[in-house]
């Protein structure tokens, strides 16, 4: 039964989570109210209101769509294609994984390899190593077999930056879904064999409605990790050509550490996460629908 004081046990950690949490983001709104650039010191801070938002929002010229808006395409794009990767390919590797065959554990442990690599330092192995026209696996073996490799990277950085994302998050969907699939009692698996249930009717009449809760946390987790994701960005592509790979926390960092433009890119790094938000909502109330609870 529970009491009435039982909440204030959560209280400590509820403090802490606000703190860590919340504060900076109320910097941040604060921070995008100002008119502050780091590389101007003769410029005193002033008092902007909503200057630095309609900076990115304002369209005055229609033949001149501002740069905020491809960086939220970008984004989209990135997101749904890199999550729908994900989700099927980690469902369909869970389903071979889940199997008593010899070496299953070897290969569930390497099969999560990617996961625990920094983004950054899996970035520069990708563009250094394998990647790279000259000295890189990809160069070499298409030297060898006497074709001209093209540049990847410069001419097609938004599939290169996609297979990236979804090589470094598919682990976590794999490990996720994964558990859903261990989680399934015996009874069920022997009772489907011996009413003589087929692959496909077990897989997906049966298991893939079990799972559902899993796949939907995989989804909702992996849209936050990936929308934040810029370390791949920023040593591969760094948001190029021009800025066709930018996302819009690559655009707060360039904001920062190349315009030196803290306001704005306060109010970019707000919108991100507004609109972050708001992506999540709309994600978990479709994918609520879509499974009737």
């Amino acid at each position: 039964m529970k009491k009435k004081h039982d909440w204030l046990f959560a209280l400590p950690a509820i403090i802490v989570v606000a703190v860590m949490t919340q504060v900076p983001f109320i910097l941040t709104i604060i921070y995008s109210t100002l008119r502050w650039n780091l590389a101007r010191p003769d410029m005193p801070i002033k008092f902007a209101g909503i200057d630095n938002y309609l900076y990115y929002l304002k369209i005055e010229n229609w033949n001149e769509i501002p740069e905020f808006y491809s960086y939220v395409w970008q984004t989209i794009l990135f997101t749904v294609v890199t999550l729908t990767l994900c989700t099927v390919i980690g469902f369909l590797l869970s389903l071979l994984l889940d199997n008593p065959v010899p070496g299953v554990n070897v290969a569930r442990t390497l099969i999560l390899g990617p996961f625990f690599v920094m983004s950054t330092a899996s970035g520069v192995i990708w563009k250094t190593t394998i990647l790279n026209t000259t000295f890189g696996w990809y160069g070499v073996i298409f030297k060898a077999l006497g074709l001209q490799p093209v540049d990847l990277i410069s001419y097609f950085p938004i599939p290169v930056i996609v297979f990236l994302f979804t090589w470094q998050w598919m682990p976590f969907f794999v490990l996720v879904i994964l558990a859903g699939l261990q989680g399934i009692p015996y009874d069920l698996i022997d009772s489907m064999r011996i009413d003589g249930v087929n692959w496909f009717q077990s897989t997906f009449l049966i298991k893939l409605p079990i799972i559902s809760n899993h796949i939907r946390v995989a989804i909702m987790l992996g849209l936050i990790f990936i929308v934040k994701e810029f370390g791949l960005i920023l040593v591969t592509t760094a948001g190029g050509p021009g800025t066709r790979s930018y996302t819009l926390p690559y655009g707060v960092y360039m904001e920062v550490f190349n315009a030196s433009n803290v306001g704005r890119a306060s109010a970019l790094a707000t919108m991100t996460v507004v609109i972050t938000l708001i992506s999540v909502n709309m994600l978990y109330r479709s994918l609520k629908k879509r499974s009737g609870n």
